[in-house]
């Protein structure tokens, strides 16, 4: 069974690392951070969303706490959640993505809750949060 699990692990890791490769070279732009994002292939497949903040005037916001729910189909649920970086981006950790709710809060800023369509994480999802 434990070999099974990391034979499992080791594939996907490897699945990953391999799409992570391909993406950075084809969206490798100085003034364009690379889109991390993945779209499930599947309803209930794994997904990763690649998240941008920025506010009213294009400006990216840092220290935006985001997090991601899924609500799969079969009955389960996951989550993932972060802060973004100095350039208000963060890509979130792969997950099963089915109906999908994000919600995005920054100091000194309105909270923004929104739905995702999955089908649409093979972009970077952009958020811009309006001052308080």
């Amino acid at each position: 069974m434990k070999y099974k699990l990391s034979l499992a692990l080791c594939l996907t890791l490897a699945a990953g690392t391999t799409l992570f490769a391909q993406d950075v070279a084809r969206n490798n732009t100085p003034d364009s951070p690379p889109n991390m994002g993945r779209a499930p292939k599947e309803i209930n497949g794994i997904g990763r969303l690649d998240l941008r903040v920025f506010d009213e005037n294009g400006n990216p916001i840092p220290n935006a706490y985001a997090e991601l729910e899924s609500r799969r189909t079969d009955g389960f649920s996951c989550e993932s959640f972060g802060y973004t970086n100095t350039n208000g981006v963060l890509p979130m950790p792969p997950l099963h993505m089915g109906n999908l709710t994000l919600k995005v809060k920054a100091k000194g800023y309105r909270n923004a809750k929104l739905e995702v369509d999955r089908n649409s994480l093979g972009e970077p999802v952009t958020v811009r949060l309006a001052k308080k």
